[in-house]
């Protein structure tokens, strides 16, 4: 008896009455959490079947944790996605002994960028003006306490953007982002950086409370140039603040080396991953739904553009390139950083 061809044809992709699982590796409090929920609800209208999707923090060792957990558990069934920033990308290329997991053979489909935004408490060393550069220059003559998860979360690139400006803080490690919120608060730490998705409601009541002044973000990257954050256009970005302490730009090596760690952290800041050897037709649903996702009205909101900024957002093929390029550093710039962190934190870098 003969079979039809479409008896071997694949059976379309859905997922009516099914319970997704959305690890997020990271505390309730912080800019992952909400990049990766916004998605979630998106995702739950736009996804064949409408499934509902359940969010799970899971916090510690700067994603490594719950990425750890997400690797050991998850199914390539198009049933588990993965929450990712800049920390799980620098922790990979660093090759952090705790990580049990491959990043590269990860399908990303979903980049977004994720700004950096540095402050200080507004009455360090005497009090702080309304002159950004002025201020750092306080940072710089009075070093600030500030708290660090590790050398290889993506904490590393804002050590060195202020070990480039002459800031030379003393570093509490062990202490990540949601942790640290209340210690600038209790004067603990004087000086912190956080996401441009947190900013919103993490960093600008304490801004308008007088009890911070923003200093300056990492900026963002247009047509091959490092332009002013969107989100914070008024702010002076790192290379700009670079040059007016200074009086020259960055250059050579430190600038090839601070450029890399700039593009893992801010233009790979956030992605949803699905598990290794995912099936194309279940990555091509995935991007399918994200881009439908995208033109949803509560993705265009204010609140939205509160998490995601006004960064393009990056689908399918696109996200994947951007997550093999972010996981990619030079030799001669692993060396030069292995160099200088052993020298300036008395650190031991892999990898």
């Amino acid at each position: 008896m003969g079979v039809s061809k479409s008896a071997f044809a694949q059976a379309p992709f859905d997922l009516a009455g099914k319970e997704v699982n959305l690890m997020i590796p990271f505390g309730p409090g912080g800019g992952s959490n909400f990049h990766g929920r916004l998605y979630a609800a998106a995702l739950e209208q736009t996804l064949p079947g409408k499934p509902r999707i359940v969010a799970k923090n899971v916090d510690g060792g700067g994603s490594i944790r719950g990425t750890n957990e997400f690797d050991k558990n998850a199914e390539a069934d198009g049933l588990w996605i993965l929450e990712i920033s800049g920390s799980t990308l620098v922790n990979s290329i660093f090759k952090d002994p705790s990580i049990n997991y491959n990043l590269v053979d990860y399908e990303a489909f979903l980049s977004s960028p994720s700004g950096s935004i540095v402050f200080g408490r507004s009455d360090h060393a005497g009090g702080l003006s309304e002159d950004p550069v002025a201020n750092v220059k306080k940072f710089i003559a009075t070093p600030p306490t500030i708290a660090v998860q590790t050398i290889t979360s993506s904490d590393i690139g804002m050590l060195l953007s202020y070990d480039l400006l002459g800031i030379k803080p003393k570093v509490i490690w062990g202490i990540g982002l949601g942790e640290s919120r209340a210690g600038i608060e209790r004067n603990e730490f004087q000086m912190r950086h956080d996401t441009t998705a947190s900013f919103a409601e993490e960093v600008k009541p304490l801004v308008e409370a007088g009890k911070v002044k923003l200093l300056f973000a990492m900026g963002f990257e247009q047509g091959g140039k490092i332009v002013r954050d969107p989100n914070v256009p008024d702010t002076p970005h790192f290379l700009e603040m670079y040059e007016a302490v200074h009086g020259k730009k960055l250059s050579g090596l430190e600038y090839d080396v601070w450029k890399s760690l700039f593009d893992t952290r801010v233009m790979g800041g956030k992605m949803l991953l699905l598990p290794p050897k995912t099936p194309a037709h279940i990555i091509e649903a995935y991007s399918k739904a994200t881009a439908e996702g995208l033109k949803l009205p509560s993705m265009t909101d204010d609140k939205a553009k509160l998490i995601i900024g006004n960064y393009p957002q990056s689908v399918g093929a696109d996200a994947k390139r951007i997550l093999t390029s972010a996981l990619t550093i030079k030799p001669e710039h692993m060396q030069w950083l292995r160099e200088w962190a052993a020298k300036t934190h008395n650190q031991t870098i892999r990898g």
